[in-house]
């Protein structure tokens, strides 16, 4: 007998954002808009700018620093020759990067439901729903390769998916729970745009170099923060 997707509740500790400005909870530009740039669970059919949530801490400092950790093509050309000119070492994030950015800490209701594309539950449905889709990009099977690939028409295509289902006119999901690409075991969270959805604030935090959660992911990415 068919049965539907996978999905997760929020965590009852709150999720974490780290983004840049005073008001973290500010959207993004929209993934259709001019100005607008598709990240992973973007849907391309919403209008508003998905906000990214990791459930600690260290699991959103290790998303949002990966992206700053030199290519090992840099890496093999420059370093050393870098070193030896006086440079900053590759691998040191100026000051300037943490005074721009600050952490918020929310509560999502418990009853919000995200669709989880970590289960196999969810891959053997969405590969029914989404079969003319997956196969039109080439994709012959969706499974946690295909989810954590960097091939992104597939996550927004599951992203487009999830925003667009309804149940008597309501939308089903509040967003998609999924594990970074990085490392298994670190949660995230895709938050669609919902005036409707209660936020609740715990706390709002500079970014400190001292933060546990900085340091621990710095070292893990050889990284310096000044």
């Amino acid at each position: 007998m068919p049965i539907g997707p996978a999905t997760a509740s929020p965590p009852r500790a709150g999720l974490w954002r780290i983004a840049r400005g005073d008001d973290p909870l500010a959207p993004p530009p929209p993934a259709n808009g001019p100005e607008g740039r598709a990240n992973r669970f973007d849907p391309l059919t919403l209008d508003a700018g998905v906000l990214y949530f990791g459930t600690t801490l260290e699991v959103c400092f290790g998303e949002v620093l990966a992206r700053l950790r030199p290519s090992t093509k840099m890496l093999a050309i420059v370093q050393d020759e870098w070193r030896d000119l006086g440079f900053m070492d590759v691998g040191t994030i100026a000051a300037d990067w943490r005074e721009r950015r600050s952490a918020v800490h929310i509560h999502l209701p418990p009853d919000a439901v995200f669709l989880d594309v970590e289960s196999p539950v969810t891959h053997q449905h969405l590969r029914k729903e989404l079969a003319l889709g997956l196969s039109a990009l080439g994709f012959d099977d969706l499974d946690v390769a295909t989810v954590r690939g960097r091939d992104r028409r597939v996550t927004q295509l599951i992203a487009d998916w999830a925003y667009l289902a309804e149940n008597n006119g309501k939308p089903l999901y509040a967003g998609i729970r999924y594990e970074s690409r990085i490392q298994s075991g670190w949660e995230c969270w895709a938050l669609f745009d919902d005036e409707e959805m209660d936020v609740e604030v715990v706390e709002t935090l500079p970014i400190s170099k001292d933060m546990p959660a900085l340091q621990a992911v710095a070292n893990l990415f050889e990284l310096q923060i000044f």
